[in-house]
């Protein structure tokens, strides 16, 4: 007869097992985290090929677009930047995103007509896209991120795929970062960068809006 008070080894080793077991279930079900293309076809639409360039120098060095196509991007770009570049509720914000020295601030009834005043990032380049109904080129201006020395657009939109189609210069953004028109940003707080996972929000597919706004383009 066996005694009831010796300690039964048996069920209490198995415990360990099915939890281990129930762990390793459940780390096997786990979506595994989405790639940025993945993040970026999410948020602004399917690839489409572009090309960046810091300077009207570099892009006519290029020998891909005329001389007048360069600059007419280059001049397009610092007059959007005025109502569309990424605007920030103190210059620290704005550093944090884009580097030290980076930033100045910027008054909102010289901008846009708006009072009070922010901070803005320094206008670092400008892209070149076909106009997706094939009228054209669209430009847009380009800043850089401190981080991790990318190009965005200002709705967020970030560049890819450096060197696309064997050019230097060439990239992929999301087709809605060209077929869509971006107004007048909203003023970024740091709950809202914090939240979309700093500039351009790549860490989330699932967050809307691309500077810790509610919309990605259009305001």
């Amino acid at each position: 007869m066996s005694d009831p008070f010796l300690p039964r080894r048996r069920k209490r080793s198995a415990a360990p097992a099915l939890t281990a077991a129930g762990a390793l279930a459940m780390l096997g079900g786990c979506d595994p985290a989405p790639s940025e293309q993945q993040v970026s076809r999410e948020r602004y639409g399917a690839p489409t090929e572009v090309a960046a360039f810091a300077t009207p120098a570099e892009c006519k060095a290029s020998g891909d677009f005329a001389a007048v196509t360069c600059d007419e991007a280059a001049a397009a770009a610092a007059k959007d930047d005025g109502a569309t570049a990424p605007r920030f509720e103190s210059k620290q914000l704005c550093e944090e995103q884009f580097g030290e020295a980076m930033c100045f601030q910027r008054d909102g009834q010289q901008a846009s007509g708006g009072g009070g005043s922010f901070f803005v990032p320094l206008l670092t380049g400008f892209m070149i896209g076909n106009a997706l109904n094939g009228g054209g080129y669209r430009y847009q201006p380009l800043y850089r991120n401190r981080d991790d020395g990318r190009y965005y657009t200002p709705s967020g939109a970030w560049l890819f795929n450096g060197g696309y189609g064997g050019r230097a210069h060439g990239y992929q953004v999301g087709s809605r970062a060209i077929s869509t028109p971006v107004t007048t940003q909203r003023i970024q707080t740091r709950s809202s960068v914090v939240s979309r996972g700093g500039f351009g929000g790549r860490v989330s597919a699932r967050s809307s809006g691309g500077w810790g706004g509610g919309r990605s383009f259009g305001g």
